[in-house]
């Protein structure tokens, strides 16, 4: 009874089953049918497929990253990754560190000058032993003014000296200080300095004693070859800049007088530049007219072609006399062959046992002048020999091999010594000379011998409880002086002149003297000829350099795609 019964339910439960409705029949067990079933009954039912909730959206979302995730962590884990990471990594780092290095290099450089290497070979941007001295000897605040803007000076490749030494001098003296003055933007500078004709790139050193200009004639010196085809540069930066923060600091300076009375033909503008490099002061005065002005040393009649008035030489010998100028002092005059006969000023020059002969002294030996292509005459231009009596404080050797006297007259020595006073040969000429004067024919037999081109007569002066020297010194060429000469390095003539007007000052060993020493500014380390211009210049920069760095490149990409 009871199995008839189940089976009737089972029966009952089958049939109910298959009557149920669509919505119960989904009740089935997830696992009965496929799940990709689905959607082909729906198709077949002409029934929309139902849409999939967001959950199932994320999931298959989820699932289509996957492979992409899989080949991206793939590939950061690869050698290719590893070696192109690193490789960018390292070029980037060095680049960085490269930048980094520049940048503070260059701040402490700015900071610190002295940091700054000089691969010169003469040494333009370091200070010489001489420099360092006189910049440590400076008590009192000084200024620097460079006459231009920084970046103006830094660019040129010669004036760049200027701005290097000027930093290393502030660096090394706390009291010094460096400015950069651009004149066409601040024009009221200029104003305070009216008697002067400042120019872009001058050097104006100040104090609150006195000011020093730096022209570029002071700091640098061209020196022509023989035939004018070409030139040479020479530096005088470190020098001169020494031999200005001398000038205004010195407590005093000795005083040179140029008179300018008599249509003096010299042209003492080198002569003035050469003293005021040697920490002297200049000045202008009329003798006709004026008082030697006061503290003056030294006397200069450059030339003078009209003969003085007794006033005029009185005035003089009172100056080679004076007791209340507690000082060495000196009258400097020069002569030319063609200048004109003058009584009075040679009466005078007698006193103190010289004279001057007429006519021109000439070089026999060609080994022994120099030519001058726009002289029709060479043999004028005579090199003549340096005397070591009386010592000028540095000996004749130290001068150079050529001192040069072009267009000389003789200097006749009347005596040795002839009571307080004694005379000296200061410049001789060599014994192939011979004197040519207006009265001398071609047919005249020529003797040959030496001639005192220069002589200096001495006397002595007591002033208080010590004596002092009293000079006259005569040349008989102005030429020597000229600026051409005087600024020429092949010539010893500059260093000879101001040696020899610090002799006269009796300031030759004083703390205040700085030598103008020129250095080449355009020294070649590296010599080469033609040929081997042409090699290095075209094939070598022009084509192996180029070719090597395309090769690298092309090699290097090849490499790299490859990786």
């Amino acid at each position: 009874m009871n199995g008839n019964d189940n089976d009737k339910k089972d029966i009952i439960n089958t049939g109910a089953a298959e009557n149920a409705p669509d919505s119960e029949k989904t009740a089935e067990p997830e696992n009965t049918a496929p799940a990709e079933s689905a959607p082909e009954e729906s198709a077949v039912s002409g029934e929309s497929a139902p849409q999939k909730d967001a959950g199932t959206e994320k999931e298959g979302k989820g699932k289509n990253k996957g492979p992409k995730n899989h080949k991206f962590k793939k590939y950061i884990h690869s050698v290719k990754f590893r070696k192109t990471s690193i490789s960018t990594a390292f070029t980037v780092g060095f680049i960085a560190i490269v930048v980094l290095i520049n940048i503070i290099v260059g701040i402490l450089g700015d900071k610190f000058p002295s940091m700054n290497v000089d691969m010169t070979k003469n040494g333009l941007n370091s200070l010489s032993e001489q420099s360092e001295k006189v910049v440590d000897s400076v008590k009192i605040p000084v200024t620097i003014y460079v006459l231009a803007q920084k970046q103006q000076i830094e660019s040129d490749s010669s004036y760049h000296q200027i701005s290097s030494l000027a930093a290393k001098i502030a660096e090394r003296n706390s009291k010094i200080s460096v400015q950069y003055i651009d004149l066409d933007k601040n024009p009221t500078f200029a104003a305070n300095y009216k008697s002067e004709s400042l120019a872009n790139g001058d050097v104006l050193v100040t104090s609150k004693k006195r000011y020093r200009l730096l022209t570029s004639s002071d700091l640098f010196t061209q020196q022509y070859s023989s035939d004018y085809s070409s030139s040479e540069t020479y530096s005088n930066v470190d020098s001169a800049l020494a031999s200005a923060l001398n000038t205004v600091t010195s407590d005093s300076l000795p005083l040179a007088a140029f008179d300018t009375a008599h249509s003096e033909s010299l042209d003492s503008s080198g002569y003035k530049s050469l003293l005021e490099n040697n920490s002297f002061k200049t000045d202008d005065f009329s003798l006709l007219t004026d008082e030697i002005p006061s503290g003056t040393q030294l006397v200069v009649l450059g030339c003078p072609t009209t003969d003085l008035t007794d006033a005029e030489v009185s005035k003089l010998a009172n100056f080679l006399s004076d007791k209340s100028l507690a000082a060495d002092r000196s009258l400097v005059v020069t002569y030319s062959p063609n200048q004109k006969d003058m009584p009075k000023l040679s009466s005078f020059l007698k006193e103190w046992g010289l004279s001057v002969q007429s006519g021109v002294v000439v070089e026999s030996d060609s080994q022994k002048y120099w030519y001058n292509p726009s002289q029709s005459y060479s043999q004028v231009n005579i090199i003549s020999d340096i005397q070591s009596t009386p010592d000028l404080g540095s000996g004749s050797s130290s001068y150079g091999d050529y001192f040069t006297t072009p267009l000389s007259s003789a200097v006749n020595i009347l005596f040795e010594n002839s009571g307080s006073k004694s005379t000296y040969p200061l410049i001789k000429s060599s014994d192939s000379c011979y004197l040519v004067t207006s009265e001398t024919s071609s047919s005249d037999e020529m003797k040959k011998s030496s001639y005192n081109i220069a002589a200096l007569s001495q006397d002595t002066v007591t002033s208080g409880s010590k004596e002092y020297k009293s000079n006259v010194i005569v040349s008989g060429s102005t030429d020597m002086l000229s600026s051409s000469i005087i600024k020429a390095t092949s010539f010893a003539n500059g260093k000879y002149v101001a040696a020899l007007s610090k002799y006269a000052t009796g300031t030759q060993n004083s703390a205040n003297t700085v030598d103008i020493e020129s250095k080449d500014a355009n020294v070649q380390d590296i010599t080469l000829s033609a040929g081997m211009t042409t090699v290095w210049g075209v094939w070598v920069f022009m084509f192996l350099i180029p070719f090597a760095v395309i090769t690298a490149g092309i090699v290097v990409f090849v490499r790299r795609k490859k990786l």
